[in-house]
C-alpha cells in the first residue's frame, strides 16, 4: 500500500453526526489531505445507508474512505450483553467500541493506524500526530490521563485480577490513539485484550466495564505517551476545562454524555464549526 495516513473510526447512526464533523475537521486541517485514507468500521447493515449519506454530507468525492461492517464475535457478544448493567451506552454502541480491538481482522492490510472516537475534532494537522508517534518501543502511544489510583474502579479492594496493578502507573484515554496493526497480530495484543474480557465477565464487579478499562489493562506499562493537547477530555462530562487547555488543544474530545450535537451539550461553540449536514456541500 503507498505510503498515507491511516485513520480508522468505528460510529453507529448516534454518533454519524459526530464522525462526519470529526472526518470534516482532520481534512480542513492537513497540509495534505491526499495523504488521508478513512476506514470506518459500521454495524452489520449499515454500510450503504453510512455511504449514501457521507457523499450527501460532505460532498467531495476525492475522499478517500472504505466503509466495513462489524459483529460481534459470541464470546464479544455474551460479554456486552452481561456488562450492560455498568453501563450507560446502548449494545449497539459498545459493540462498535470494540470493534476497536478487532481492527487487525478488519483491516489485515494495514500497519501504522490513528484511531479516533467519532466524539471529537481535530485542530491540528494530523500528520504532525502520526509523526510523533514513533513507536519505537511500543505497540501503541496515547496521551496519558491520570494514574491507576485516580480510576478507583480499577483498585476496588478484594480484587484479585487486578493485585499486580500498581497505584502510580499512568493509564490512557482510548479514544484517541497511534499503534501498528501489524505488529497486534505479531505480538498477540488481540488474545491479551480477549483474555481480560473474559476474567472480567467472570466478575463483572470487580472493575469498569468498557474498552477503556480493558485496554488499560492490556496495555499496563507498555505504551509511548503523546503531548497532552493531542487529547483534551473529557469534554462530554466536565463543564470547567480552563479556556487556555481548550484553546491550545490539538483535539478537543466529547468523551462522556453530553455530546456537541445533543441540545445538552458542552462547548458547542468550538465544534459548531466544523458540523456538516446534507445540506452542506
Amino acid at each position: 500500500m503507498p505510503p498515507g495516513i491511516d485513520i480508522a473510526m468505528c460510529m453507529n447512526r448516534a454518533q454519524f453526526t459526530g464522525a462526519m464533523a470529526a472526518i470534516h475537521s482532520i481534512l480542513r486541517n492537513a497540509a495534505d489531505r491526499a495523504a488521508i485514507r478513512f476506514h470506518l468500521v459500521v454495524g452489520a447493515g449499515e454500510s450503504a445507508e453510512f455511504e449514501t449519506s457521507i457523499r450527501e454530507c460532505l460532498g467531495d468525492r476525492s475522499i478517500r474512505h472504505v466503509i466495513t461492517e462489524f459483529s460481534p464475535n459470541p464470546m464479544l457478544a455474551d460479554y456486552i450483553l452481561a456488562g450492560q448493567p455498568y453501563t450507560y451506552a446502548t449494545g449497539e454502541s459498545q459493540a462498535l467500541n470494540f470493534s476497536r480491538f478487532y481492527l487487525p481482522h478488519i483491516y489485515p492490510g494495514l500497519g501504522k493506524v490513528i484511531y479516533l472516537d467519532a466524539d471529537l475534532i481535530v485542530r491540528g494537522d494530523i500528520a504532525e500526530l502520526h509523526r510523533l508517534a514513533s513507536l519505537e518501543t511500543h505497540v501503541i502511544a496515547a496521551v496519558p490521563d491520570g494514574t491507576f489510583e485516580s480510576w478507583a474502579e480499577y483498585l476496588r479492594p478484594g480484587s484479585a485480577p487486578l493485585a499486580h496493578i500498581e497505584a502510580h502507573q499512568p493509564t490512557f484515554n482510548a479514544g484517541v490513539y497511534v499503534t501498528d496493526l501489524g505488529r497486534w497480530r505479531k505480538h498477540g495484543v488481540l488474545e491479551r485484550l480477549e483474555d481480560w474480557m473474559r476474567t472480567h465477565r467472570l466478575a463483572l464487579e470487580a472493575f469498569y466495564f468498557g474498552t477503556q478499562s480493558i485496554m488499560n489493562l492490556a496495555f499496563y506499562r507498555g505504551f509511548q505517551p503523546l503531548p497532552p493537547e493531542w487529547n483534551v477530555q473529557p469534554l462530554g462530562w466536565q463543564d470547567d476545562i480552563p479556556e487556555e487547555r481548550l484553546r491550545r488543544a490539538k483535539i478537543l474530545h466529547w468523551s462522556g454524555k453530553r455530546k456537541p450535537w445533543l441540545p445538552d451539550g458542552l462547548y458547542r461553540d468550538h465544534w459548531l464549526g466544523y458540523a456538516v449536514d446534507r445540506k452542506t456541500r
